[in-house]
């Protein structure tokens, strides 16, 4: 681990000892290494995915058959550290007939599930302050709804963080992230030549409950990509989150988020910019069923747009991926989702269904962006078991890009 990530866990953990010291001494919780070792849990991920891809402007459709196990554990504790391992495979089934972004065939489609073993997860957390945790490693994080950071689960090859994190509630109701990253691990894996980039990023956040009034959070997201100047941005945001209960007995309930975000260039970037970002959500729950409807936008001046280069861009502008690079003159989505969800079947599990509509259009220019319907079904069953079936449909418009259709299929066994 660089100098940097040692400083940052120096400085974080200087400026958390004040509060911890007025804390009351508290019986130790040290165990023996023969207790860490027997609570260590295994960690078992494994998901086969059929991936079906038809654009516009290539011949043949892409078909992809992919494979992802991810096989580790996480330690119990051992005078408050604890360990975490996970190491990831990926492997195509069969003749690939898909542009992996590694495999050089060009001629299909793009399905970004490449090949690659590699270590999905290295780290090590520290509980010992009052609490805080302190992790050091390689490392998953979120923040929020996963907009602006997100491992991108969805695709077969996660994205990690080779960083230092420190979490902490000590005042009540309040919780303050810092993360700093030293290097992304992305989705494309180590054969390709940005499969991997340094970094010099901090992310900052604080959410405070405050009970029936909602969730208020506030972040930082400053990112410093060496390899990707042009993606360097500061951004700053606020987002608030509530739901209402409107009438309990027939579990009728309204959720709201509302959030904005304003970003402008950052370390090396090339470019001189500031644009902002907006997203509004209403949510009507009745029973097992929901509506919801939302307004994103990401702000362009012609030249660059609002960008969010670690995001999870699959659960946003829908499914088909087509935007995920922010046009240049910016992009609204307009969007809405019917959903129904079984909480309880004679599985053992759950099922959901949904299907969504979205309607694009820039932000400068009103430029028609096309539209977009997704919908899928999610199956899970004893226990650890799931089954997944998706499919979306781009129209581009007068201005969109190329029209698409996909549909994937899974299977998926967590422990």
């Amino acid at each position: 681990m660089t100098r940097k990530i040692a400083l940052c866990l120096v400085c974080a953990g200087m400026a958390l000892q004040p509060a911890y010291a007025e804390e009351k001494e508290k019986p130790s919780t040290n165990t023996s290494i023969v207790e860490a070792i027997s609570n260590t849990k295994p960690l078992i991920d494994v998901r086969y995915r059929y991936e079906w891809k038809d654009q516009a402007g290539f011949v043949d459709s892409a078909h992809a058959n992919t494979l992802r196990t991810r096989i580790g554990f996480e330690t119990g504790e051992f005078y408050h550290f604890k360990v975490l391992v996970e190491m990831e495979n990926v492997f195509s089934i069969g003749t690939d007939n898909f542009n992996s972004t590694t495999n050089g065939l060009t001629m299909f489609p793009v399905i970004a599930d490449p090949d690659a073993t590699e270590l999905n997860r290295a780290q090590i957390t520290f509980t010992g302050i009052e609490k805080t945790a302190i992790t050091v490693g390689r490392q998953r994080f979120n923040l929020n709804n996963h907009r602006f950071v997100g491992a991108v689960d969805w695709r077969q090859n996660q994205q990690t963080f080779d960083a230092a994190r420190l979490s902490t509630k000590i005042i009540d109701n309040l919780t303050v992230d810092y993360l700093y990253i030293d290097r992304v691990q992305r989705i494309f894996g180590d054969a390709h030549p940005l499969g991997d980039i340094d970094s010099d990023s901090h992310v900052i956040s604080a959410a405070y409950n405050a009970g029936e009034f909602g969730v208020v959070k506030g972040y930082g997201v400053l990112l410093d990509l060496h390899e990707l100047p042009g993606a360097s941005s500061a951004t700053w945001g606020v987002r608030y989150e509530n739901k209402f209960t409107l009438d309990e007995d027939a579990a009728i309930s309204l959720g709201v988020i509302a959030e904005f975000a304003t970003q402008a260039d950052y370390a090396a970037n090339p470019f001189d910019y500031r644009e902002s970002y907006i997203h509004g959500e209403a949510a009507l729950g009745v029973s097992a069923a929901s509506l919801k409807a939302g307004y994103e936008r990401l702000g362009g001046n012609g030249a660059i747009g609002f960008s969010t280069p670690l995001a999870t861009l699959h659960k946003f502008q829908g499914f088909a991926d087509v935007f995920l690079t922010t046009p240049t003159a910016g992009i609204e989505d307009i969007y809405v989702t019917l959903g129904y969800n079984w909480k309880e079947t004679p599985l053992g599990g759950g099922v959901k269904v949904f299907a969504t509509y979205h309607s694009f259009s820039s932000d400068v220019g009103s430029l028609d962006f096309g539209d977009e319907f997704d919908a899928g079904l999610t199956l899970s069953f004893r226990k650890h078991w799931s089954v997944n079936l998706k499919g979306a449909v781009y129209n581009g418009g007068g201005f969109g890009p190329a029209d698409r259709s996909l549909i994937w299929t899974s299977l998926r066994f967590q422990y």
